[in-house]
């Protein structure tokens, strides 16, 4: 059955579904910091260093209130938080709740400190929300240091949800009070360092007391406030965790930064980032809201070392020295597209280094030598480090980068050729092995299990494949070579799937393709709606326009967990006793969904079979449930019964996920055709509004255009497309039924040129493009629609 465009999937009607899960760690720490601040929802903060030189150490600082002056101190209910960006594009967070009858707002932010560190800037406002009383009442502000495990109810915290332990803010950092007044003052440790700076509003009574309840070494400001009153505390945190040095004198002097002040320097220096780069424009707030966040977060998410390479993080509660590479090349590889090859080249520095010494992932590998090891031990790594730097190199066509890197890149393409050369065994009967040309069997991802997983195979071919087409590009002498390796390792990849092929066990009249090549119908292994099929549709081995596509979404559909909004349920937790803990805190059993990494490739596929019902669920229920409600910020999984739950959040593979998904709506290109708008949604093509991608980059150069929907009847059309497309189709699906009727072609200054094209109901297809193109669809209405 048909649906109506009018009733297509939108995002009021997806993500009213389920209620959406909040933000327990938000970062307001500059790109490329090396010291990580994320703050919680019950207004306290803490710091790690992002490169592991502290171990497991973490700082702890935040508030607290006493109900009434002399009370104990407490934690502020993070249950009431409401809590939010400036924007997206500026990670300065308002958090704000009420508590004991006062109102309660902090700003929260970073900005720079002249030896390349990060000063936090909190600003706590407090209003007496009493119509009639003036009140008194006590807070206080606590610093910490221990180690991650105790901040936590477990110390894979990314799997709890969200709680206060008290035990580790009991015990104040013991520090030197040094006031100014009673307003203003100072807290150093025994070596002379400045830890934090603080200031109060007029007629506050500041001391660092020894004991407070149960608390010890904490500063406590007690105040005083009539009806409708809103006084202020404002700390600054230096950042001397990783060892800098804010020596008393150097800082004693300085003026206070107030709080719009501070505001702009934030602003200023994100602003410095994300100049000059792509800009993508849609007209959906919360899309726009989404993408901008995901953008921002990926730079957060790199930290820079002292010689100049970078770690790139992959988010959660881990430092950054925990490196998976084919989960964080998601997130690099978007970079590259958005601009940010700079930045991207830093982490490259740090994959390069992996080889030196490397022992190779957790497999039946014949030699580690030429191999990338990062932290992680899967059998694709090394496969997907090549695919970062061809796609880097491809991007940016830095050739003098590439060159100098060609040695170690080229022991790597041997690694993969000397792994595969392994497997290929003739039998006495002179038939190949079914894992012929594969490589050896290995573990295929975080889950247990070890085998010859296509995902291990289908992204270390890929990975080779686009390293091939980046050393023809280059002009190596091999190129030629590996460019016929790549085709022997696809060949005996889809032969090893045929025979992992067989009619599904439940339904004779499909076919079911096997996760690994020695496993049979019936047998479960690994995370099939991860590790199945997806991976030959997301590497291209399986194209979209395969007739055995509906067979697998079939077969997902009916006999695995694909649902209309999810593409994977997990049948249970990997580590049971936090699966237990998930329970104790729902009250009742959970669904977990791991999102967004299928989602996104179930989506490309149906916008190009042109299923855009399908696409459309997907794209916003990914939109909503991979994203927190406060903040937008991306997650790993998500459970509707735990909205605290929030794992591996912020996540660094499902921000370039869900970037990807979103300028999959706008844009695909596919060989040389371009195909814009493959799955934008009707309400982005009302009157009015507009559509705007500029300068992203692809393998074949900068791509720009914008589409905007200029009156009823017309749509104006700009493109900059890439040197050497050879057709461009762009699909105009609006509400109401317009359809194409007519198009115009123009030139630069608006004159009109002859129209070579041809167009068809809500598609026009443009065979051989100029450079520069504008283009008027005039639209009619299509009789029998509403």
């Amino acid at each position: 059955m048909m649906f109506t465009r009018q009733h297509e999937p939108n995002w009021s009607q997806v993500s009213g579904r389920y209620p959406r899960t909040r933000s327990k760690r938000v970062y307001i720490h500059p790109p490329l910091a090396d010291s990580l601040v994320e703050v919680r929802p019950d207004l306290t903060l803490i710091i790690k260093d992002a490169l592991a030189r502290k171990g497991q150490l973490r700082r702890g600082h935040g508030f607290l209130l006493g109900a009434q002056a002399g009370g104990n101190p407490q934690f502020f209910d993070f249950r009431k938080v409401e809590q939010g960006y400036l924007s997206p594009k500026e990670p300065i967070l308002f958090s704000s709740l009420a508590q004991s009858g006062f109102d309660h707002r902090m700003t929260s932010l970073t900005v720079k400190e002249p030896d390349g560190g990060t000063r936090v800037h909190l600003y706590l406002s407090i209003t007496n929300l009493h119509p009639n009383l003036t009140r008194s009442g006590d807070w206080y502000f606590a610093s910490v240091e221990d180690k991650h495990e105790n901040f936590y109810v477990d110390i894979n915290e990314d799997y709890v949800p969200y709680d206060q332990v008290v035990a580790p803010w009991l015990k104040g950092m013991e520090l030197e009070h040094r006031a100014n007044d009673s307003l203003n003052g100072f807290l150093l440790d025994q070596q002379g360092v400045t830890i934090l700076r603080y200031g109060a509003s007029s007629g506050t009574r500041a001391e660092y007391a020894a004991r407070a309840g149960e608390f010890a070494n904490i500063l406590k400001f007690n105040m005083e406030l009539a009806p409708g009153e809103t006084k202020e505390i404002h700390i600054e945190i230096f950042d001397t965790f990783t060892g800098r040095m804010n020596e008393f004198a150097s800082v004693r002097n300085e003026n206070f930064l107030d709080e719009e002040t501070a505001m702009d320097c934030c602003r200023q220096i994100w602003n410095q980032a994300l100049t000059g780069k792509a800009s993508i424009q849609v007209p959906e707030p919360i899309i726009q809201a989404i993408f901008d966040t995901a953008q921002t977060n990926s730079l957060q998410l790199i930290a820079e070392r002292a010689d100049g390479s970078a770690l790139p993080g992959q988010g959660g509660f881990n430092e950054y020295t925990v490196v998976y590479s084919w989960e964080v090349a998601v997130y690099l590889k978007m970079l590259n597209r958005l601009g940010y090859g700079d930045t991207v080249k830093k982490t490259l520095q740090y994959f390069m280094s992996t080889q030196a010494g490397s022992k190779g992932p957790d497999g039946d590998i014949v030699s580690p030598q030429g191999s990338f090891r990062a932290h992680i031990f899967w059998m694709c790594e090394t496969g997907s480090v090549l695919g970062l730097l061809a796609d880097y190199y491809l991007t940016t066509k830095d050739k003098l980068w590439f060159g100098e890197h060609l040695p170690a890149i080229v022991q790597a393409c041997e690694w993969i050729e000397r792994e595969r050369g392994a497997t290929k065994i003739v039998q006495e009967d002179g038939t190949k092995v079914a894992h012929y040309g594969l490589l050896p069997k290995g573990r295929v991802h975080d889950w247990p299990d070890r085998g010859h997983f296509f995902f291990s195979d289908a992204y270390t071919w890929q990975g080779l494949h686009l390293m091939a087409l980046a050393l023809k590009d280059w002009g190596h002498p091999d190129a030629a070579k590996y460019a016929e390796a790549a085709l022997d390792y696809r060949e005996c990849l889809e032969a090893a799937v045929r025979q992992a092929t067989y009619p599904h066990p439940s339904d004779e009249h499909i076919r079911w393709i096997s996760n690994e090549v020695y496993t049979t119908p019936g047998v479960k292994r690994g995370v099939y709606a991860i590790d199945g099929p997806v991976s030959l549709l997301n590497t291209g081995l399986l194209r979209a326009d395969d007739p055995i596509i509906p067979e697998i979404e079939y077969g997902m559909r009916n006999h695995f967990s694909m649902s209309d909004l999810f593409a994977v349920k997990l049948p249970e937790m990997e580590d049971a006793q936090l699966g237990k803990l998930q329970e104790q805190y729902a009250g009742s059993a959970v669904d977990l969904y791991y999102v967004n990494h299928s989602e996104r490739i179930w989506h490309r596929v149906w916008s190009l079979r042109g299923e855009r019902e399908k696409a459309l669920r997907y794209f916003y229920s990914t939109m909503a449930f991979s994203t927190t409600l406060d903040t937008h910020h991306v997650q790993e999984r998500f459970c509707p019964q735990l909205p605290w739950l929030s794992p591996w959040q912020p996540n660094g593979s499902g921000n370039g996920r869900v970037m990807e998904m979103i300028l999959n709506s706008l844009y695909l290109l596919e060989d040389r055709a371009l195909k814009l708008l493959p799955c934008a949604p009707a309400e982005w093509l009302e009157i009015g509004k507009r559509i705007e991608v500029n300068r992203v980059e692809t393998y074949l150069g900068e791509l720009s255009f914008t589409v905007t929907r200029s009156s009823l009847q017309t749509v104006n059309i700009e493109i900059q497309p890439p040197v050497g497309i050879q057709e461009i189709e762009v699909t105009l699906i609006l509400k109401g039924g317009y359809q194409i009727r007519k198009v115009q072609m123009l030139t630069g200054d608006g004159q009109e040129l002859e129209w070579n094209g041809t167009f068809n109901g809500d598609k026009l297809h443009l065979p051989n493009p100029q450079q520069e193109l504008k283009l008027i669809a005039w639209l009619t209405e299509e009789k029998g629609m509403a």
